[in-house]
């Protein structure tokens, strides 16, 4: 009789360091850079600890998934991914999660001036704020004088700027950035060249340099916008004055002049009022106590056979209207010796090219006619 003794299998479970990812111990961790530009692509990177090879991990920004990866032998994983939003991010693995990790994005700022940068001419500022919904624009405008315009917009702003005067103008655009964006700006700076202005011409610019004429003394004509005929003389006396090609043309070196005048001293120092006929200028000078106060273009003696007198006279007869005489119709002659007038005439060229008679604008002699009295010294050279 064979016995059957059992057979008893001892088993010894050897314990192996398997790491679960729903194991309470399991940790998961996310780093990521500090800052990027909008849709700049970035590395993320994290660590299952205890370590599993192959574990599935995913990526996501708030409650939305962005990518997914495994995790390396050592429980290591990567993401390169664009982005466009600041996040929060966090990783999940099986149940377990990682800390927010918060990426500050750098947004795109576009600014730029469409236009010519000349004074009179359109000019307008173009700026738009790329992501859309990183903030708000502010821009504010800087003038001389201490000026400032400032106003906010959305993401993006279109400004019309005005160039009515010749000056430098500083543009700041700066966004107001909403949380996870970071702030950005931009500052342009602008100076407004002068315009070239001619006859025909039709802008502010006309208005601001007959202001700056009569400034300095020059007859003008009245406040406008149109550059006619009158405000061509006065610019003819200017360029006289300051011994520039008589063109006739506002343009850069016209400007340049216009900056740094100052008013011409008269020859004759004396107290009182008198009047100077500068014959190689071509201008007239009125003056007050020693200043030129008042000036004018004149055309003189420019026939053949035919010349203005020097010397000092003095008015000694006033017509109103028209007065026929020897060297012609005159407008309001002031006549200061013989048959010589100061009078008004349509046609004052800037050259010598009267019969002998000093010739100013019409809209001159409607004021000389009236502040300039019988007996006041009239000097010619």
């Amino acid at each position: 009789m064979r016995r059957l003794f059992p057979l008893v299998a001892v088993l010894f479970a050897i314990p192996v360091a398997v790491a679960r990812p729903d194991d309470p111990a399991s940790a998961l961790t996310l780093t990521g850079p500090g800052a990027t530009t909008y849709g700049h692509e970035i590395d993320f990177v994290g660590r299952l600890t205890p370590a599993v090879a192959g574990q599935r991990v995913r990526l996501l920004r708030g409650t939305y998934f962005v990518a997914a990866t495994s995790t390396n032998a050592a429980g290591g994983f990567r993401f390169k991914v664009a982005i466009a939003r600041p996040g929060p991010f966090h990783v999940e693995a099986s149940g377990v999660a990682s800390p927010p990790v918060t990426v500050r994005i750098v947004p795109y700022l576009d600014a730029s001036l469409v236009g010519a940068r000349v004074a009179g001419s359109p000019l307008s500022l173009t700026a738009k704020l790329r992501p859309s919904y990183a903030g708000t624009l502010r821009i504010r405008v800087e003038r001389s004088g201490g000026r400032t315009y400032s106003q906010l917009f959305g993401p993006s702003a279109d400004v019309s700027l005005g160039t009515s005067a010749i000056e430098r103008l500083k543009i700041v655009v700066e966004d107001l950035p909403k949380p996870g964006f970071a702030p950005v700006g931009r500052t342009l700076a602008v100076a407004l060249r002068p315009p070239s202005l001619t006859v025909g011409s039709r802008s502010p610019l006309v208005t601001e340099l007959v202001r700056r004429l009569r400034a300095l003394g020059y007859e003008t004509p009245s406040a406008t916008q149109n550059f006619d005929d009158d405000v061509l003389e006065s610019v003819y006396a200017f360029e006289k004055v300051e011994n520039l090609d008589r063109t006739g043309v506002a343009d850069a070196t016209f400007w340049a002049h216009l900056d740094r005048a100052v008013a011409p001293k008269p020859r004759y120092y004396q107290p009182g009022a008198h009047i100077e006929v500068d014959k190689a200028k071509q201008v007239l000078y009125v003056v007050r106590d020693g200043k030129v106060v008042h000036i004018s273009p004149v055309s003189t003696a420019g026939l053949p056979g035919r010349f203005t007198p020097e010397g000092q006279f003095s008015i000694y007869r006033k017509v109103p209207g028209y007065d026929p005489s020897p060297l012609g119709i005159l407008y309001k002659p002031m006549y200061f010796t013989g048959g010589y007038a100061i009078h008004g005439n349509p046609s004052v060229p800037p050259y010598p090219a009267s019969h002998g008679c000093i010739r100013v604008p019409n809209f001159v002699i409607e004021r000389l006619y009236e502040s300039e009295p019988y007996g006041e010294t009239v000097y010619v050279y």
